[in-house]
């Protein structure tokens, strides 16, 4: 099923207690079976915000799925988009998906970007570039995965890092239907990107490690396979568990 949805503003949830909110019944408050939390508006005028990143400058980047990277400085949404993006498939489910700020950043400045590629007509496909940003715009973008998979949506995309020079994303199931039972879901065949997560150094080149190198046919790129839609994803550097 697609919904569409159009939020005008970005919100955090912070944590609260019952008699917070009896003080405070003019706010806004989300209720939970663990917390309840209080809804403060970060920022107004965003279109289908997907992602963010922080900086250590306090900006904060996010995207907008239209194809859009804004820029959030001093608690205000500047006007203008970062420019230097790639062409993108802006259709159903694509457009600019995740941002990531390396986690040296302060240094290198560098970000990690995903997005629906455009593939001629009507087809596209989950990419991963990465840019240099100076002067809030991209530099020195360089494409890094492209994956193998087609279909309507579900493209995946989140991103993070192991901080020991790896990372990992996520590429949906791209709404493929089995021929046959389950087990025949392009999903359950690491030969291609539907459905996985996978793991790359930082410049794109593929770990001596990873599980399936060595094994016919499948991408070397492919860290775990059989996945739907993964749209949440973080790293534990304390246990090594992703």
């Amino acid at each position: 099923m697609f919904r569409r949805f159009t939020p005008a503003f970005l919100f955090f949830a912070i944590a609260t207690t019952p008699l917070a909110i009896a003080a405070q019944d003019s706010e806004d408050f989300m209720r939970s079976a663990w917390h309840d939390y209080r809804i403060v508006t970060v920022v107004e005028g965003l279109v289908n915000p997907w992602a963010m990143a922080f900086l250590p400058s306090g900006d904060m980047l996010v995207t907008e799925r239209p194809g859009r990277l804004r820029i959030v400085r001093d608690g205000k949404l500047l006007g203008s988009p970062v420019e230097g993006l790639p062409d993108i498939y802006v259709r159903g489910q694509g457009g600019l998906l995740d941002v990531v700020a390396h986690p040296d950043f302060e240094s290198n400045r560098t970000l990690y970007i995903s997005y629906s590629k455009p593939q001629g007509g009507n087809e596209s496909t989950t990419s991963i570039i990465r840019a240099r940003f100076e002067d809030d715009a991209l530099h020195d973008v360089e494409e890094i995965f492209e994956a193998d998979s087609q279909g309507r949506g579900h493209y995946g995309s989140r991103i993070v890092f192991d901080g020991e020079g790896h990372i990992f994303f996520s590429v949906g199931d791209r709404q493929v239907r089995p021929s046959g039972d389950l087990e025949a879901h392009p999903a359950q065949d690491p030969s291609t990107h539907h459905g996985t997560i996978n793991r790359l150094m930082e410049d794109g080149t593929v770990p001596a490690d990873n599980p399936f190198i060595g094994q016919e046919e499948a991408e070397p790129s492919v860290y775990s396979y059989g996945h739907r839609n993964p749209q949440g994803m973080i790293f534990d550097k304390a246990t090594g568990n992703l």
